[in-house]
């Protein structure tokens, strides 16, 4: 081979590099049928595609739905009562009976005390009940004391006297109402006397008695003969108030 400035190679000619040129493009250029065709070396690496959707998210997601709605209809069905159909609501009203629903029964059981409550029942339903008049001429202390020394000197001192207010003839006695104690008897007399007429120009007494062990004071309006007790009594009622003849 000959180099430049080699002055003994032999000399080259044109016609030497035409047949080199034409020897090349012949066999060593790929031959591109397309004009669209790139060289694979030259060809990017393919990029992934851009991530979007993925439907089978949605699938996972209703198939778990469908599991829990599954799991949840076996215990509902495992669980629910199925014996007892009756009891279901149906939102209907319930029927009155033909009878009273609060009726007396036949056994009402517990202890009954002979009398108890029955004069205040008969008032209520406008008996009248005669009462029994004690009679003990025994005069009863208002205060707790000894009568033992102090009754036989004032024995000494004044003749017995009969007790006041006792019953005389034909008088009868209109019961206004039963208290506690003396004291309020008293009390419930002056306010009778002012509250109904009838009253006035009446006297009045105490009697103290004993109603299931209880001690109480009958408070009686003393009237001269039944027919004026009888008047007596009936302008209390029609004045709102309530009596009986004893």
């Amino acid at each position: 081979m000959a180099y430049p400035g080699d002055h003994d190679s032999p000399a080259r000619n044109d016609d030497d590099f035409v047949e080199i040129d034409e020897t090349w493009e012949d066999d060593g250029q790929l031959a591109l049928t397309d004009e669209d065709d790139q060289l694979p070396w030259l060809e990017a690496d393919e990029y992934e595609a851009e991530g979007g959707f993925d439907f089978r998210i949605l699938v996972y997601a209703v198939l778990g739905l469908v599991v829990i709605g599954l799991l949840l209809a076996a215990i509902w069905y495992a669980l629910r009562d199925s014996t007892d159909p009756e009891l279901a609501p149906v939102g209907s009203t319930i029927e009155a009976p033909d009878q009273a629903y609060k009726q007396r029964p036949e056994d009402p059981g517990g202890a009954q005390v002979q009398g108890t409550g029955d004069q205040a029942f008969g008032v209520a339903e406008g008996r009248s009940t005669r009462g029994i008049i004690a009679q003990d001429d025994e005069v009863r202390p208002t205060i707790d004391r000894d009568q033992g020394e102090a009754d036989g000197e004032d024995s000494a001192a004044a003749p017995a006297s009969p007790p006041a207010n006792r019953a005389t003839g034909d008088q009868v006695y209109v019961q206004i109402g039963a208290f506690g104690s003396r004291a309020d008897a008293d009390a419930a007399w002056a306010t009778a006397s002012a509250r109904y007429s009838t009253l006035s120009g009446m006297s009045h007494r105490v009697v103290e008695g004993d109603v299931n062990g209880a001690t109480v004071f009958r408070l009686q309006a003393i009237a001269a003969n039944r027919d004026t007790g009888d008047a007596a009594c009936r302008a209390i009622r029609a004045a709102g108030g309530d009596c009986y003849i004893r």
